[in-house]
């Protein structure tokens, strides 16, 4: 009869120490936490930090600062080419043809879902810091573009701001400040450099690195 009971509480035991180690492992996903919030798999964290990669949508986005649980991101990759503003002409981040794409196209891409937690935000534009070109009325935006003054605080040097299309090639890519001139806008050059002078709002060879405030 005791031989019987020990066999049963060993058996017992080993039942128990199986429960817990598959308990313990489950949702684990290469020792990070998913987001509670997540919808459609995306892997963004509820306590995603700042310089971390995290998946929104089909894209990887970079944390550039977080505060009650909104983040702000940038897109990691390049996106595409597009011109600031179709034509050759004043043309400040209000009035320009590259926002009213992100925040219609380019926005309509992501799922109703996922617009839940696209924040919209007050966009403050200033001037240039150089010249003094108008930045226009301040917007309210779903995404936008960082301005000079965001792009040289929130990356700590050139090479960090430096971008590459998910093919690994390097480009420019558009700021939403204004130039030298109100036909110009500013942009980071392949070196990671900010171009405060910026180049004609028409050229169609800019890569597109769209940012937003997103609710975690």
């Amino acid at each position: 009869m005791k031989k019987l009971m020990a066999i049963i509480l060993t058996l017992a035991l080993v039942l128990t120490f199986t429960a817990c180690n598959n308990d313990s492992g489950s949702g684990n996903t290469g020792g990070g936490n998913r987001d509670r919030g997540n919808t459609g798999g995306e892997n963004s964290s509820s306590s995603a930090g700042v310089g971390d990669i995290i998946k929104f949508g089909e894209l990887e986005w970079r944390v550039l600062e977080v505060q009650d649980g909104m983040a702000l991101v940038i897109s990691e990759y390049l996106l595409e080419y597009q011109q600031y503003h179709a034509d050759y002409d004043d043309a400040t981040w209000e009035h320009s043809s590259l926002r009213a794409y992100l925040n219609g196209e380019f926005y309509n891409s992501f799922s109703s879902a996922e617009q839940g937690r696209i924040l919209e935000t007050t966009v403050i534009n200033n001037d240039n810091p150089e010249y003094g070109t108008p930045g226009g009325n301040n917007t309210t935006d779903n995404i936008f573009l960082l301005s000079i003054d965001e792009a040289q605080t929130y990356f700590t040097d050139d090479s960090s701001r430096i971008a590459y299309f998910a093919d690994g090639d390097v480009h420019f890519w558009w700021l939403r400040s204004p130039g030298y001139l109100s036909d110009y806008a500013a942009n980071v050059n392949g070196d990671g450099y900010v171009i405060v002078d910026g180049i004609e709002v028409e050229r169609g060879f800019v890569g597109v690195r769209p940012a937003l405030w997103l609710n975690l």
